[in-house]
């Protein structure tokens, strides 16, 4: 059965999450076309593929035997390529295309890997789509604003997306192979070495999005497939880079860790604009860090497999260091999972509220734009904080995260992380 008759069939037993899923589907569906309005009007903006041209740069270098990266005369690194040296060679390949045909054919791959990974997930799920649903996804995700504003920028967000729901597709389908009976226990192993390959590799690019890997604590294979991937990435590193690269990189993430400390208010709206703990007296670091440990502390204690997926990924737009509007394409995959299982809870879940996360994910960026508009003129004082607390972003990841959360604590229990510490001891997980 298709998904779409799949989603009607259960319009009375679900008629909450039937209505939000047609309201947020049509909003994904017609946005291509209000984008069009909106750039004809100059409010969104165009295609410039501004940080592409940071990746091109680095590549040039490069091939020049320059520094990878460029620190500006302040002793910032604005501007400049800010990954590890390794994933030049990602992007070397496009940089060798002609100016605006890189940038291009950047966005079109790492969309097409992100549409391929959720279609996988949606397989090991046990879900089929129709050729048509195919191409209806791949316009459903062009549709989606955080989406369309990273290609604009030539940002590589739907490219960690894209390992994101890989990850997730591999987890997915070791698991259920393991609930079904169907037990191979070369499949599963590898599927669990594949999930934390992938969670590698996207979690290595972007360092901020660490939360992805609360996964990675639940099962042994996985773990070992992140660690020898990430060693593998960083042997790679060294050998095409050398030990120089490296130690600016370290500079790099030094001066990283210095930003967010001043939130620019929200009120001075930019497309990119999401901070979600503006509200917040001082610097977020400790919140933070306190909400990483969190997340991994319910990992290790806790049975809930998916759900713990779900929350690491959701948990990164409010815990990584410098968020931004884009950065809610990563958690793509995080609302597949969730709506999968609490559809899977025969009556007792909430599939509606991901689809409402992902709603209001979709408007963050224009939500907050008529909210920086309206709520000024409304206040004498204080509109700022208030706009940064009405972000629709915010909202969307507190949902999203706040139900993974429940679910996972639900399945939290000491036996679980009894036998985890136990595991540990002997340098296995169960």
């Amino acid at each position: 059965m298709s998904l779409v008759r799949r989603l009607w069939s259960v319009r009375r037993s679900r008629p909450w999450f039937v209505l939000w899923s047609g309201v947020v589907l049509g909003a994904l569906l017609a946005y291509p076309f209000v984008d069009w309005h909106l750039r004809a009007a100059e409010v969104a903006p165009a295609f410039e593929f501004w940080d592409f041209g940071a990746y091109g740069g680095a590549v040039e270098r490069w091939q020049n035997g320059e520094s990878l990266y460029v620190q500006n005369d302040d002793g910032t690194y604005h501007g400049s390529y800010l990954y590890p040296p390794v994933f030049v060679l990602v992007f070397a390949p496009f940089a060798e295309l002609f100016p605006r045909v890189d940038a291009t054919v950047w966005g079109a791959c790492s969309v097409a890997l992100l549409w391929i990974g959720l279609q996988a997930l949606g397989r090991a799920f046990g879900g089929e789509l129709h050729p048509l649903e195919r191409g209806l996804l791949l316009w459903v995700l062009v549709g989606f604003q955080p989406l369309l504003l990273s290609l604009k920028l030539g940002q590589a967000s739907a490219f960690v997306g894209g390992l994101v729901a890989v990850a997730a597709a591999a987890l997915v389908a070791g698991e259920r192979r393991c609930d079904d009976g169907r037990r191979s226990g070369r499949f599963v192993r590898l599927a669990r070495a594949g999930s934390g390959a992938a969670t590698a590799v996207a979690g290595t690019l972007k360092l901020a999005y660490a939360p992805i890997g609360a996964h990675l604590l639940v099962r042994r294979d996985r773990l070992v497939g992140a660690v020898a991937t990430g060693v593998g990435l960083l042997a790679v590193s060294v050998a095409v880079f050398g030990v120089e690269s490296h130690l600016t990189y370290v500079d790099v993430l030094r001066w990283g860790t210095t930003l967010g400390g001043d939130a620019r208010p929200p009120t001075l709206w930019l497309p990119p604009y999401y901070e979600p703990l503006f509200v917040l007296p001082g610097d977020p670091f400790v919140v933070q860090v306190g909400g990483a440990l969190l997340v991994a502390a319910l990992a290790v204690c806790s049975a809930a497999d998916h759900e713990t997926f779900a929350l690491g990924v959701a948990a990164v737009p409010l815990l990584a260091p410098e968020a931004y509007t884009y950065t809610f394409v990563v958690v793509l995959p995080a609302v597949v999972v969730l709506v999968a299982t609490e559809l899977g809870r025969d009556g007792n879940g909430y599939p509606a509220v991901p689809v409402v996360a992902l709603g209001l994910f979709h408007v963050h960026a224009y939500g907050l734009r008529f909210l920086g508009d309206a709520v000024p003129p409304l206040l004498s004082e204080g509109a700022p904080v208030v706009v940064g607390a009405l972000q629709p972003g915010l909202w969307g990841s507190l949902l999203l995260s706040g139900l993974a959360s429940l679910r996972v604590a639900q399945a939290a229990s000491l036996p679980v992380l009894s036998e985890r510490l136990r595991s540990v001891s002997t340098g296995f997980f169960e």
